[in-house]
């Protein structure tokens, strides 16, 4: 039996050093030595992260929980030996920790259905309740079970952010910046931003990476929200039509007078953003109502495949065979082909693979908003002069990138056409706009300048103090003063009714 002297306490709390403590037998008993001090610097360290940077905890309790054993092991669990009385009650706090740890996972979807502050939150959560819980099991049989305690922190703080209740120096940002942004922004649309930047600044890695939390959780919450906002503010005046073309299906946003599949002069095609892989076209109903209001012209919102089931180039695919489809029917005189961020990389991928093809006739124009269109960049001047203004964090951007991607490079000029440097001559003319404080400005200037050295017909212009697709957050603007949204509407409006140049 191995004696207990007092100075052995150090064992655990400081690096092993066998022979000064007397105990040279010690790694022939124990096979894996850890000590808690070595437990604390693997964590600085980050030896405990998981890909996505996040502590995976069975790591960090196994850990503990070995050290303990190990004690036990090497006194052969005498109950008489101080140190193994030591080394049972730690055992027993850091496995009362652990149990608590998982039984506030567990008490994640009560906590939304409970909690005041999530009460809009829960009205859209509940319908995927069932799914919700199967996402919680999955996270904990596959150790991201921090990844939802850390989702929870963030509805709880844009929750907070919206009713007032969470510190103001959260918006203090917005008044250091207005000398870079140029403007002074409503209090009202202000908050907005920042909840929404906030919010989604902290959306777990992991949960993104989860092919099926982004099935079950993600996309029915952020369809959910959206499309309940697409109902309140959906314009007057205006119809939404369900339909199908050559099997991709989608939603018509026309005039109530306008008469499904009968032939007009002017018609556009939209895709949507959400980072190819969110929102869908009830999310877009809103903006792509104010589009056909201010122009009478019908528009068709495409609901493409989306990742993770279906990456590029399926997205691609879609847009493509709706524009074939429509070309087939004879729906319309000239059809112009739309997207904004995400769907703007997917409209302008079909424009240019139609231009080099010569096969098919070119759209009559290009409509562009925000595009993302360099899916390799997140590290160009505009990202870090527009982080605190703009609401698109470049971590969770570059794993969305990666998703959709999938086996392609994100420098290939596929998936990123805003590398391309050369543009065919037959390329149609571009209305290009996007937001002087958006993270994505740099690569968007890029690609101007790229199209406009190859000669394509471009109208461009970058808002002053604006963010990503601000046109589609009029709504968040309120009152206080009038926004720069009349104008784009105005800018689109002419350049869809433009007159077409003779060859």
């Amino acid at each position: 039996m191995h004696m207990l002297q007092c100075h052995r306490l150090q064992l655990f709390l400081t690096p092993l050093q066998w022979e000064q403590l007397g105990l040279d037998d010690y790694p022939e008993i124990v096979e894996n030595p850890l000590d808690l001090l070595t437990i604390c610097r693997k964590l600085e360290s980050g030896s405990y992260n998981d890909r996505f940077g996040l502590v995976n905890p069975e790591l960090l309790f196994d850990d503990v929980a070995l050290c303990w054993a190990n004690c036990k092991k090497y006194f052969e669990d005498d109950d008489e030996c101080d140190l193994v009385k030591i080394a049972d009650t730690l055992a027993h706090i850091a496995s009362s920790k652990e149990e608590k740890f998982y039984r506030n996972l567990e008490e994640f979807e009560a906590a939304l259905e409970k909690n005041p502050l999530l009460t809009e939150v829960t009205l859209h959560v509940s319908v995927n309740a069932k799914s919700l819980k199967g996402v919680i099991q999955e996270a904990a049989q596959t150790s991201q079970r921090n990844t939802l305690l850390l989702t929870q922190r963030a509805v709880e703080c844009a929750a907070e952010l919206w009713q007032g209740r969470h510190d103001e120096e959260v918006l203090t940002p917005w008044e250091s910046n207005e000398a870079l942004m140029g403007i002074k922004w409503p209090a009202r649309f202000s908050k907005a931003i920042t909840i929404v930047r906030e919010t989604v600044r902290r959306v777990p890695l992991s949960l993104l990476t989860s092919e099926k939390a982004v099935e079950s959780f993600v996309k029915p919450l952020v369809n959910s929200i959206g499309s309940t906002v697409a109902r309140l503010n959906l314009p007057a005046g205006i119809q939404v039509l369900p339909d199908e073309i050559h099997g991709v299906r989608g939603e018509w946003i026309a005039p109530v007078s306008w008469k499904l599949r009968t032939r007009t002069k002017r018609l556009l095609i939209w895709a949507h953003g959400g980072g190819f892989v969110l929102c869908s076209p009830a999310t877009h109903r809103h903006f792509l109502g104010q589009i056909v209001e201010h122009t009478g012209i019908p528009a068709f919102l495409v609901d493409f495949r989306k990742p993770p089931h279906f990456p590029f180039p399926a997205p691609v695919n879609d847009i493509l065979v709706v524009y074939e489809g429509i070309l087939a029917r004879g729906y319309a005189d000239r059809v112009f082909l739309g997207g904004d961020s995400a769907g703007g990389n997917l409209v302008l991928c079909v424009a240019r693979s139609l231009a080099e093809a010569e096969e098919l006739p070119c759209p009559a124009g290009l409509i562009l908003l925000s595009p993302w269109v360099d899916l390799s960049d997140t590290s160009q001047e505009s990202w870090a002069k527009y982080s605190e203004i703009d609401y698109i964090p470049p971590a969770q951007a570059q794993v969305i990138a990666e998703i959709y991607a999938k086996d392609v490079p994100l420098a290939d000029v596929r998936v990123s056409p805003g590398r391309c440097t050369h543009w065919p001559k037959a390329f149609p003319r571009t209305l290009l706009d996007y937001g002087s404080c958006e993270v994505f400005r740099s690569q968007i200037e890029r690609l101007a300048q790229s199209m406009d050295e190859c000669g394509v017909d471009l109208n461009v212009s970058g808002e002053d103090g604006m963010v990503h697709c601000y046109p589609q957050l009029e709504y968040l603007w309120g009152t206080e003063t009038e926004g720069p949204f009349a104008l784009y509407f105005e800018r689109l409006s002419a350049f869809l009714k433009a007159k077409k140049k003779k060859n």
